[in-house]
């Protein structure tokens, strides 16, 4: 019994170690954080405001000029990115939140940083701004398994107070040493919220315990 516990803790340490030693970890403006591998679930996404100042679309790696539109592409996550004139991305959300993440696209590369040139900010008026707060990056966030598009570094922000509007704007040094901004997004989602979240399981578990019933 004891030599099988012990195994069972050599193995998890052993385990725990490998798992840091792989992790991957991006100096940011607000220390270093540890990216979360895989896909991250998201709410609402934003509906693009200022289509008239996209100077172009691309999509994964690419820049196209041209389909789809940049007001479809900025208000779906689809892999199609926008990129502004203005180095202003705006979205609204239907219900006012405290917390958004970010789907970048990217053109040419290098990684991360090509990745992670902007901040976000919060408003309610779209006059006054208000910067989030960098708290979470993830490595494969809008799709882990489209093998194509490898450059999907997703962002969370949190505000002290919820919002309606919400913007990208370039912002030199996010990644700690890369001087440059130039932000392709490809959309914005709300975060979603943990209680609702829990509703819907349990809503979910209970018609599949109805269906085993009828079943039955």
């Amino acid at each position: 019994m004891k030599e099988n516990l012990v195994r069972f803790l050599a193995v998890s340490v052993v385990m725990v170690m490998g798992s840091t030693a792989s992790a991957e970890i991006i100096n940011t403006y607000i220390g270093p954080i540890t990216v979360t591998p895989g896909t991250v679930a998201h709410g609402e996404v934003g509906t693009l405001l200022n289509a008239n100042q996209m100077n172009g679309v691309g999509y994964g790696t690419s820049y196209w000029l041209g389909s789809p539109s940049p007001q479809v592409a900025g208000s779906n996550l689809d892999h199609y990115w926008v990129q502004s004139s203005t180095n202003e991305i705006k979205w609204s959300l239907s219900t006012p939140v405290n917390a958004v993440l970010a789907f970048p696209g990217n053109d040419h590369g290098p990684l991360p940083m090509e990745n992670l040139e902007y901040m976000m900010w919060g408003s309610n008026d779209l006059t006054n701004w208000v910067v989030g707060t960098l708290t979470a990056i993830y490595h494969d966030g809008l799709d882990s398994t489209h093998q194509a598009l490898q450059d999907w570094y997703a962002t969370r922000w949190d505000f002290s107070q919820n919002y309606q509007y919400f913007k990208t704007v370039g912002t030199p040094y996010v990644v700690t040493g890369w001087p440059d901004y130039d932000p392709e997004m490809d959309g914005i989602a709300a975060v979603p919220v943990p209680g609702a979240m829990l509703l819907g399981a349990i809503g979910l578990s209970t018609a599949g315990w109805r269906l085993r019933r009828r079943t039955a």
